[in-house]
This record gives C-alpha cells, sequence and structure tokens, in this order.
C-alpha cells in the first residue's frame, strides 16, 4: 500500500479514486471492485492492483504510456509467481502467457522482448490496466446467471483442466475480440511466501563455503 500511495502523490491528476475491497473470495473481490467502478464513477480506466505487489511510479507512466482506448484497451505490468519444480525451490514464471495448443491451458511466455509492449492471450490480473468499454461489454454479454455483478471473474473447469479467475477473464476479454498486451518494462515485484527446511539451510551453508574456498584460492 505504500508504493500505491506514492504513486497517487507523484500522480494526483492521474488517479481519481480508490476502490479497495477485501475479505472473501478472490474472484468474488474482482467482480465486486469491477462493478462498484462502472456503478459509481465514471472514470474511463480502472487500474487494478494487488496487494502483494509493489508499484513504482515509473511502472505505472509505462502502463498509462502504453494504454490506448481502440489499440491497448487492457495493458498488463510484468510480475512473477511460481510453478512446482523437482528442485528445492519453486520454479518463477513471468504471469504473462499464450494458449496452448488445447486451447484452454496456457504457457508462459519467458522469452520476452526486454521494456516492450507485447500482445499476448492472457496475463495475471494482479497489475492491470483496462479500459471502462471492455468491462462494460462484458457486461453486456454476460448470461442470466451472473447477472451484472459477477460476470467477470469465475473460477471453474473448462474442458478437465482448472481455469483460475484472471485466466477466465482474459478469455471473455479475448472472446469478445479485445487484444491484450503487456509490457516487459513496467516489472512489479510479487511477494511470495515459502516452506522452508534443512534442505535451504543446507543449500546456503555450502554455498558460504563454496564462496569462502574460492576467495581463499
Amino acid at each position: 500500500m505504500t508504493s500505491i500511495i506514492e504513486v497517487m502523490r507523484a500522480r494526483t491528476e492521474r488517479v481519481d479514486g480508490i476502490i479497495r475491497i477485501e475479505g472473501g473470495l478472490l474472484s468474488r473481490q474482482r467482480n465486486e471492485v469491477v462493478k462498484t467502478f462502472l456503478d459509481h464513477t465514471t472514470a474511463e480506466w480502472l487500474f487494478m492492483i494487488d496487494s502483494d505487489e509493489q508499484l513504482s511510479v515509473q511502472a505505472f507512466d509505462k502502463l498509462v504510456a502504453a494504454a490506448h482506448a481502440a489499440a491497448r484497451p487492457v495493458v498488463g505490468g510484468l510480475y512473477f509467481g511460481t510453478w512446482p519444480s523437482p528442485g528445492m525451490m519453486p520454479k518463477p514464471v513471468p504471469h504473462i502467457y499464450v494458449h496452448a495448443a488445447d486451447g484452454v491451458s496456457v504457457a508462459p511466455v519467458t522469452d520476452y522482448p526486454e521494456n516492450q509492449i507485447i500482445e499476448v492471450d492472457a496475463l495475471g490480473t494482479g497489475c492491470i490496466l483496462i479500459h471502462r468499454s471492455v468491462l462494460e461489454q462484458i457486461r453486456e454479454h454476460a448470461d442470466p446467471h451472473e447477472g451484472d455483478a459477477w460476470c467477470w471473474f469465475r473460477d471453474l473447469p473448462l474442458n478437465g483442466l482448472w481455469l483460475g479467475e484472471d485466466l477466465y477473464f482474459c478469455r471473455r476479454i479475448r472472446s469478445l475480440g479485445v487484444p491484450i498486451h503487456a509490457h516487459t518494462g513496467a516489472i512489479l515485484p510479487h511477494r511470495r511466501r515459502y516452506w522452508l527446511d534443512q534442505r535451504q539451510f543446507e543449500a546456503a551453508r555450502e554455498h558460504v563455503r563454496s564462496s569462502s574456498a574460492n576467495h581463499d584460492t
């Protein structure tokens, strides 16, 4: 939150206000944010950011400069998550994706160009700038069960695979023919938590021994 406050202080003329939702299922919270934005504000853009991201003024400026209502109505920042790994630590993965061959699962874009705006099929919604028209289009195509309050984010199985709320949201966007872009220069640190055991301790101790031996040599 401190980093968000710093951005707001530095870019007061660009920020209209804050919508803060806390508690409950993540997909429900995201839907509540969007509904509040559409029903109670007149702002043109919604900037969504999770509380476990750190946003710099530079990253914010890059996203705002990249956004365009027609050409780039959805622009996300670059942050990293983790996938299971056979090694001691989880595998870092950039949260920018292209569709896999099955059309449902996704593959991370690991060979992205540095500090560029690239088109992707999906991205993490922990830091994303969205034009109002995109959210309104999704609402217009909502089914009766979703109504006008729960149509943007959902967790569900699809063709035997589990689809998280951010990937589902991106599928809704792409189904409307709307492009999704990521700015690989707008990088945000992402806070994660890990279980620690003796393996990490031994690896760290071995690193110290190796460094000491190399120094003595």
